[in-house]
């Protein structure tokens, strides 16, 4: 794929961010992506790979999300869905009308769908959006304030992504000079050259320079499965809790169970009275000297 990028004076960096999502969702340029310049050649290489994680209690991944109005549930999907959520309530559109904005169903007195936003005309965006998408990107980017401002912490129970590995090289010269030779009449012409603000592009270098070029492969057909299993659990804690015990005291759950026996009886002769009532000091005395009686009689 080669993207033409026209290069200002004004820009601190020059070029395009990609991101790769799967294409069920829609990825987020602001939480992750690479930014590639222009008058480099881009190789990436892909690797397929799916998460699936537990729900609570074990886990702490949520299943009762739905699909957004950016297809299957993501952190870019959330993350997107937050800023059109800031801008309609705020200005009562957004700026870009997101894929699937009929996800709810709804339609009008006629039949006809009606979606969750509509496009922001130039003078709503002039008046209202730009301001409220800018306030909005620096909180989002103020980490002390981002989880108040969009709540995407929760993961998907089941994501896929893509693990990519970059690497690049400047174009070369003779690449560029036959590029031009294939497209110097296109990008010579509007929209491209402004003569009348001295953009033109009528050589090789000016392909070096704002074209750039992204080759994306994958390593592997195979998909790298990650998968959270609970491999302890309370039945496991019970059962190592009665090893301890039965190890270091020889106790059981029968030898426990006639200990608190034990201790219950003890309890309950002594404080209760179970089993008779006390006799005072003179009446033992007395039982002391009949005994001593039989015994002499014998």
């Amino acid at each position: 794929m080669t993207y033409f990028r026209q290069r200002t004076k004004d820009e601190p960096a020059q070029g395009f961010t990609v991101a790769f999502h799967d294409n069920t969702t829609y990825g987020s340029t602001m939480s992750s992506g690479f930014l590639m310049s222009a008058g480099t050649y881009y190789k990436v290489d892909l690797r397929r790979k799916k998460e699936i994680r537990s729900p609570p209690p074990s886990g702490n991944c949520n299943s009762s999300i739905g699909e957004t109005s950016y297809g299957v549930y993501s952190e870019g999907a959330c993350i997107l869905e937050c800023k059109d959520k800031a801008l309609y309530e705020k200005c009562g559109c957004v700026n870009v009308v997101p894929p699937n904005n009929f996800v709810d169903g709804k339609v009008d007195e006629d039949g006809n769908p009606v979606g969750r936003y509509r496009s922001c005309t130039l003078k709503e965006w002039v008046d209202c959006g730009m301001e409220t998408y800018t306030q909005w990107f620096f909180d989002f980017t103020n980490h002390s304030r981002a989880e108040d401002i969009c709540d995407c912490s929760t993961p998907a129970c089941e994501e896929i992504s893509y693990e990519a590995q970059v690497s690049s090289s400047a174009i070369s010269k003779p690449w560029a000079q036959n590029t031009f030779n294939k497209v110097g009449k296109l990008i010579n012409a509007t929209p491209f050259s402004i003569p009348e603000l001295g953009i033109v592009y009528d050589s090789a270098e000016d392909i070096s320079e704002n074209v750039m070029t992204l080759e994306v492969l994958f390593t592997s057909m195979q998909t790298s499965e990650i998968r959270e299993v609970v491999t302890y659990t309370s039945a496991n804690l019970l059962g190592d809790i009665g090893g301890v015990l039965g190890l270091f005291l020889g106790a059981s759950i029968f030898t426990v169970l006639e200990f608190c026996q034990f201790l219950f009886f003890s309890l309950a002769k002594h404080c209760c009275n179970l089993g008779g009532k006390k006799k005072s000091g003179a009446e033992r005395l007395n039982d002391g000297d009949g005994d001593e009686k039989e015994k002499m009689a014998l």
